[in-house]
């Protein structure tokens, strides 16, 4: 599979697409949290490393190896606070904007603790604006930044899928070593290394989930499933398992690979990464032969 050029060309500030090494297979990963790019125009009242204290940083290079092993690799540039495309485009937290919003509203359990579309708090009970922002600034994020990542993963699912009639989405993430204020399991929960979510059961061929929860098991990692997380829009919104569109959620434990205060790589980066370049391998050798 070659991917047409409409799909690997960069929306520069928003997403950009690592293409597959040839031969490809049907695998399709995504790191929607990694970008850390601030917007033009994002104007938060709090410094830009606090913008960033939720970004899934280093994600995108754990799973570098993905066009390795003949997948594309599409990358979110901008931080999941500014604009959180793993929610639902109708996640609106009414709160946080000027005036009457114009557009249908379903705000999730997420919203409610502050990290809907467009995250009301920086990191805990810190807020991510003094005053409220204006119905055309957050229109403009879903139009810039939301649509554009899902048209983009859209299509190289349905490229992925009409070539090899199936297809596998690996969804990558990375989550705090505990719990905290804003997380669906008790603050100060020790959390597993890898959690694996597929929407307990709906999102994913089991197979194919028990395939990486085994693999990752065997290179010594512990592994839970669905706990804390589930997995959110981007599984839940283009998965169907029963017509072979497979999609899954991946959370690797920072404190595995890097010093969550200073943000920077630890010690274990490089093994993690090694570990993970085998992982997406076996990936591979299951997709071929499902």
């Amino acid at each position: 599979m070659t991917l047409p050029e409409n799909l690997l060309n960069a929306i520069n500030g928003t997403l950009h697409v690592n293409a597959p090494a040839l031969p490809s297979c049907a695998l399709v990963f995504d790191s929607p949290h990694s970008g850390l790019t601030l917007p033009d125009g994002f104007k938060p009242s709090v410094d830009a490393a606090m913008v960033r204290q939720a970004s899934d940083t280093y994600v995108d290079e754990l799973f570098a190896a993905a066009p390795d092993i003949g997948a594309p690799l599409l990358v979110a540039e901008f931080p999941r606070s500014y604009l959180d495309v793993n929610r639902a485009v109708d996640d609106v937290d009414v709160s946080m904007i000027a005036g009457e919003w114009p557009h249908p509203v379903r705000p999730s359990a997420a919203t409610h603790r502050g990290m809907g579309l467009a995250w009301k708090y920086a990191w805990g009970d810190v807020l991510m604006h003094d005053t409220p922002i204006s119905v055309a600034e957050m229109e403009h994020r879903i139009a810039a930044f939301w649509h554009p990542y899902h048209d983009r993963l859209r299509a190289l699912l349905d490229h992925t899928f009409d070539t090899y009639g199936r297809v596998y989405h690996v969804n990558c993430h990375s989550m705090p070593e505990f719990g905290h204020k804003l997380s669906p399991d008790p603050a100060g929960t020790r959390r597993a290394d890898f959690v694996i979510g597929d929407g307990d059961g709906t999102t994913c061929d089991s197979a194919f989930v028990d395939c990486i929860c085994s693999a990752a098991e065997s290179l010594g990692y512990s592994v839970k499933r669905n706990d804390p997380f589930k997995g959110a829009n981007l599984i839940r919104d283009y998965s169907d398992p029963a017509r072979g569109r497979n999609s899954v959620q991946i959370e690797l434990n920072r404190a595995l690979y890097m010093n969550e205060v200073t943000r920077e790589r630890s010690s274990g980066f490089a093994a993690l990464t090694r570990d993970l370049t085998s992982l997406m391998k076996t990936m591979r050798e299951f997709v071929e032969t499902a």
